[in-house]
């Protein structure tokens, strides 16, 4: 009866089946549901399977499958894991993007609130070091020659400077000429002679001693680039930026007007004015101030400045141009280009080297500014205008362009300038070095 009993007991459940429900109800198990619900469903499925074989009196079977249930476990467990590491990783990456960003953002602020306050400090500077301006008096003949020939230097220094002042801020708009003295040539000129203007289809008006000229007319070969042509898309910053630059550059320019008048006057046959020196070198700085004003504003705070660095190593690396720097930017100066009023062959070719440099530097607009070995007369004046026109065809791109459609280069204005701005002494014996071309390349942007 005992034997019949024992035989008759019920199978004791296997403890690996306590053990898995220990598992299951841990945190591991709460965890794997959670990041690895797939693998965690296995193991669960396998759970069944072991209860299932259990029920069925199957213990080896409970035992086998109870134990794959808690290696499935353990595996979703590592893969919860790896899950929750991926997460933590992308969550991390992302932080770090954002601080990157933050960081970028508070480099540029940094840069930009130096950049003032280096500005400050320079104009704390030049207010402290500056010193009264002492008015020039009146002085012996020969100086006032010389402060003349000095005014006249300074002021087409000012024009040329508001000239490339313009090509920045608005090259689309071409300059106008100031109204001229009686008696000058460029009132003459207004009047119907050749000189000091540049008439439809020339270059350039001439910049001539104590006249307002030097600047190009509409519809010559002067006019920068006009409003949607591709020298005008290839520079989108070229429509005019600030109303507070045109009204400085206008201004500027109006000083030149009057310094000319002035300059008229005191170069006249009786001499009644003296000269004036003090008004020239403020119109100078005038037209420089726009200039640099019209640069900062084109200058992004974040960059520094030397945008005209690579282009001055251009041309100093073919080694045959000899390229300098000033106020206006990079230029060179090209002598022998013309036998009589003509182009030699020489003389095209070097000018459609230089052109193929300004067609790879578009930003830079581009001043031709013709020089002459004399004062030059009525007649003489268009014949150096011509040569002017010469040099900005010359200049201008001649590939690239298609039907109706102007091709893609800088704007470029030319400039007569004139014996104003001699070299060598004008009297002497190579005075025919003050005559040249001087191709200059606007600097867009902070020196």
């Amino acid at each position: 009866m005992g034997a019949l009993l024992g035989a008759c007991a019920p199978i004791p459940r296997p403890a690996v089946l306590n053990e898995l429900d220990h598992v299951r109800a841990g945190a591991a198990a709460a965890e794997s549901r959670r990041h690895a619900p797939g693998a965690f469903a296995r193991a669960e499925k396998l759970r069944r399977e072991a209860l299932a074989a259990f029920d069925q009196g199957d213990g080896a079977g409970a035992q086998i499958l109870g134990e794959h249930a808690i290696a499935a476990h353990a595996h979703a467990h590592a893969l919860s894991r790896v899950a929750r590491a991926e997460a933590a990783e992308a969550g991390a990456k992302a932080q770090g993007a954002d601080r990157e960003a933050s960081l970028s953002a508070l480099e540029a602020e940094q840069a930009r609130v130096a950049a003032e306050i280096e500005a400050l400090d320079m104009r704390t500077k030049v207010a402290r070091d500056a010193q009264p301006v002492v008015p020039s008096g009146k002085a012996d003949p020969a100086r006032e020659r010389a402060r003349l020939a000095a005014a006249r230097s300074l002021a087409l220094q000012a024009r040329l400077l508001c000239g490339a002042a313009r090509l920045l801020i608005a090259p689309e708009q071409p300059g106008t000429i100031a109204p001229a003295q009686p008696g000058t040539a460029a009132t003459q000129a207004q009047s119907g002679t050749a000189a000091a203007v540049a008439q439809p289809g020339t270059a350039a008006a001439v910049a001539q001693p104590g006249t307002a000229a030097a600047v190009a007319q509409p519809g010559t070969a002067a006019a920068a680039a006009q409003p949607g042509t591709a020298a005008a898309q290839a520079r989108p910053d070229t429509a005019p930026r600030d109303a507070a630059l045109v009204t400085q550059l206008e201004e500027a320019t109006a000083a030149i007007k009057k310094l000319d008048a002035r300059l008229a006057e005191a170069g006249g046959p009786a001499r009644a004015a003296p000269t004036p020196i003090d008004q020239a070198s403020r119109a100078r700085a005038g037209c420089l101030a726009v200039l640099t004003a019209a640069r900062r504003a084109a200058t992004p705070v974040s960059r520094a400045p030397g945008v005209g660095d690579a282009l001055l190593a251009d041309l100093s690396a073919a080694g045959t141009w000899s390229p300098v720097r000033d106020d206006r930017g990079i230029v060179v100066t090209l002598r022998g280009l013309f036998a009589g009023g003509t182009l030699t062959r020489a003389g095209e070719a070097r000018l459609r080297d230089l052109a193929r440099v300004s067609a790879a530097h578009p930003a830079f607009p581009v001043a031709v500014v013709v020089h002459s070995d004399r004062d030059l007369g009525e007649r003489e004046a268009s014949a150096w205008a011509a040569r002017a026109d010469a040099v900005v065809r010359a200049l201008r791109p001649t590939q690239g362009a298609t039907a109706g459609a102007a091709p893609q280069g800088p704007p470029i204005a030319p400039f007569l300038a004139g014996a104003a701005a001699p070299v060598v002494d004008p009297t002497g014996g190579e005075r025919a070095r003050n005559a040249r071309v001087e191709v200059v390349f606007v600097t867009p942007e902070t020196l």
